[in-house]
This record gives C-alpha cells, structure tokens and sequence, in this order.
C-alpha cells in the first residue's frame, strides 16, 4: 500500500480517479453507464469534486473496484477498530 499516494484535497481524488478510468480505457460514459449515473455526473466530479455527493463517489469507487482508507494525519492508526461502522455514533 506504500505504492499509492496519498490524498489530500478533493481535486487529488477526482484527478486519481480519473487516472484510474483512464487506465482502465473507460470514457466517462462507460463508468456512468457502470454505475447507472450520468456522463455529466462523472464529468461534473471530475472538474468539480467538492460538489459531489458522497453516495456517488462511492459508486465510482466501487465500479473501479476500489476502496478508501481514512487514516490519522499523525499516523496513529493503533485506535481500535470496529468493522461494523453503522453503530458509529456521530
């Protein structure tokens, strides 16, 4: 995991994941046609990613068979880990 780089700022994710259609040869419209969107929606996160609904960068992550990491800035990542996130408490 040491490989991939680390995201800072939503322009970061839309541009990596936009690397990331790119490289699977899909035109916008093929990863909207994938994730039942609109090719303007996929064109709308990548020119503008702090627009996009959360719901919708999940369906691209999945549709490219991705996953993201939330992580400590200090790098503590040692806090205990529950994988069942819907008893979360905001």
């Amino acid at each position: 995991m040491s490989d991939l780089p680390m995201i800072y700022s939503p322009v970061q994710l839309a541009n990596y994941l936009k690397l990331m259609r790119q490289k699977n040869q899909w035109t916008q419209n093929d990863l909207a046609r994938r994730i039942g969107i609109k090719q303007a929606t996929i064109s709308n996160f990548e020119n503008h990613p702090d627009k996009t609904s959360l719901t919708t960068l999940f369906k691209i992550l999945q549709s490219l068979e991705m996953s993201m990491v939330v992580k400590a800035k200090n790098g503590d990542n040692n806090a205990e880990h529950d994988d069942n996130t819907e008893d979360l408490n905001w």
